[in-house]
């Protein structure tokens, strides 16, 4: 479909265009003493003849496109349709007002198709064909440049759902052999804790895929996600797993990443606790500062242990979702201070407002 036609703003607009060459027109007819109404039918005839006609040009840009054509071609080319489309435009305009002059005979000067108004209409003709080429380039070129747009969405969308696909393939792997190990251990030792057990693991697996079929969740259903997932981590672990929760109200609706807390709540175990023989807390803490929300997650960790290099595949994973959905209005870091290791999270607690 032509540009032009997708819509009625794009067609209003185009047409509009045209009354100001509409008007230089009439300027110029009323100038040779043609009576105003003449004046004005003429220009309108001319400039209207014109905008019909030249809409052909869409397709020839479309055949010729600027990044892959030769400038020997397109010189060519766009000379010789600009003298065929001039003379016709000329043809087509001349014989409309002679039309016209049998019934108003003040327009029968403007049908007259003698050399020096020939020559003079051509000219305009080709001109008004050659700025009609450049404006089909230019919404060639918008067009292009808004599918491209469309289709980075697409697919940051699709990365997106990757993302989370390869989370949720990957969400506790270990985790789950060590519950179901730890499940099998009890089922000699303590039957109901077994039962407690896996009566636990099934709403953490249920909630977790459920979760993951959406983009954002509010951080009250994340942290009740992890909460669940401690509860069977405490289960193992007994009392050498301690939880401290300090989460304000004010932010727990919130709206984050989906299971973007999940992969440090994992860490927290698998480098903090069961690392330390006398296990220690994790601490878990959610807060608004400003306009942004902060969350810490801290971990005892083996003080001989050597100390890790960089970021982790979870950390990182983290880190990049985060400044995917937020861009540079967020901060994160991990750190160890004092024996502990501490993943800080700051977010916009309403990312539009923050923009705006």
């Amino acid at each position: 479909m032509h540009p032009i036609f997708k819509s009625h703003a794009r067609l209003g607009t185009y047409l509009l265009g045209w009354l100001p060459i509409a008007a230089l027109f009439a300027a110029q007819a009323a100038v040779k003493h043609t009576p105003l109404l003449a004046a004005m039918i003429v220009g309108l005839v001319g400039a209207y003849i014109a905008a019909g006609l030249f809409l052909s040009s869409f397709f020839l840009c479309r055949s010729l496109p600027l990044a892959t054509s030769r400038t020997s071609t397109l010189v060519t080319t766009w000379t010789a349709a600009s003298l065929v489309m001039g003379t016709l435009w000329t043809v087509l305009m001349f014989t409309v007002l002679r039309q016209m002059g049998r019934a108003y005979p003040a327009l029968t000067p403007w049908g007259e198709m003698n050399g020096p108004n020939l020559l003079v209409a051509g000219t305009t003709g080709c001109i008004l064909y050659l700025l009609t080429v450049a404006l089909h380039y230019l919404l060639i070129t918008l067009e292009q440049r808004q599918e491209a747009e469309r289709t980075e969405q697409e697919l940051r969308v699709l990365a997106r759902e990757a993302e989370l696909k390869a989370l949720r393939a990957q969400l506790n792997p270990h985790f789950l052999f060590n519950s179901l190990n730890s499940i099998s251990a009890l089922t000699t030792l303590d039957a109901k804790r077994a039962r407690e057990m896996c009566v636990l693991l099934s709403d953490f697996l249920r909630k977790s895929l459920k979760l993951g079929e959406r983009a954002t969740v509010k951080l009250s259903e994340e942290l009740d996600l992890v909460r669940n997932y401690l509860a069977i981590e405490q289960i193992r672990f007994g009392e050498r797993l301690k939880i401290e929760w300090e989460v304000d109200a004010s932010v727990e609706g919130v709206e984050i990443p989906t299971l973007l807390l999940q992969p440090l709540v994992e860490n927290a175990i698998k480098h903090g606790i069961a690392q330390v023989m006398e296990g220690g807390t994790i601490r878990i803490a959610a807060s608004v500062r400003g306009a942004f929300a902060e969350i810490h997650v801290e971990n005892p960790i083996d003080a001989d242990a050597e100390t890790p290099q960089g970021l982790g595949l979870g950390l990182r994973q983290v880190k990049q979702r985060l400044q995917g959905r937020y861009g540079g209005r967020t901060f994160f870091e991990a750190k160890i201070r004092e024996g502990r290791h501490e993943a800080v999270l700051t977010f916009p607690k309403d990312p539009d407002e923050v923009e705006a």
